[in-house]
C-alpha cells in the first residue's frame, strides 16, 4: 500500500512541475469598442498610454517603427521577454518577438509554448495600456 501511495505522491509531483512549464504564448490583441473609440484618440495619445503602461510594469518602451513599439522586460538580470506592439488610434496588440531563459518552443503545427511568467507579465502590461486608454481625458 505504502508503495501505491508513495507512486501517486511521485506521479502527481511531476505532473505538477509538468503543469508549471510549457503554456501557450497568449494572445493579447485589443479593438477599443465603440464608445471608447469615439474618444477620437490620437496615433500619439496611443503611444503615450502603452509606452505609460511599460514603464508603470516595468518593461522598457523602445520606437522601432511608425506606429511599433518595442518593449523588454528583464528578471532578475535572468528572464528577458522581447515583445513587439503595433498600434492605432483604436487597436493595438502585444506580440511575441523574442525570449531568455523563457523555454520557449515553437512547435511545427505554428504553436509555441513558453514559461507562465511570459503570460503574467505581458497581462499586466496589456491590463496597464487598458486602464491608460480608458482612464485618459482624450
Amino acid at each position: 500500500m505504502k508503495k501505491y501511495l508513495l507512486l501517486m505522491v511521485l506521479v502527481l509531483a511531476l505532473a505538477a512541475i509538468g503543469c508549471r512549464f510549457g503554456q501557450p504564448v497568449g494572445t493579447y490583441a485589443y479593438d477599443f469598442p465603440a464608445a471608447e473609440a469615439r474618444k477620437n484618440i490620437t496615433e500619439k495619445q496611443m503611444h503615450d498610454a502603452i509606452v505609460k503602461a511599460c514603464a508603470d510594469t516595468g518593461w522598457r518602451a523602445t520606437d522601432v517603427a511608425p506606429n511599433t513599439i518595442e518593449a523588454t522586460i528583464m528578471v532578475r538580470n535572468k528572464h528577458t521577454v522581447v515583445v513587439s506592439i503595433p498600434y492605432t488610434a483604436t487597436h493595438y496588440s502585444i506580440n511575441y518577438k523574442a525570449s531568455t531563459n523563457m523555454e520557449y518552443k515553437a512547435k511545427s503545427d505554428g504553436s509555441a509554448y513558453i514559461h507562465p511568467n511570459y503570460n503574467n507579465w505581458v497581462s499586466r502590461l496589456d491590463k496597464a495600456v487598458r486602464q491608460n486608454v480608458a482612464s485618459s481625458e482624450y
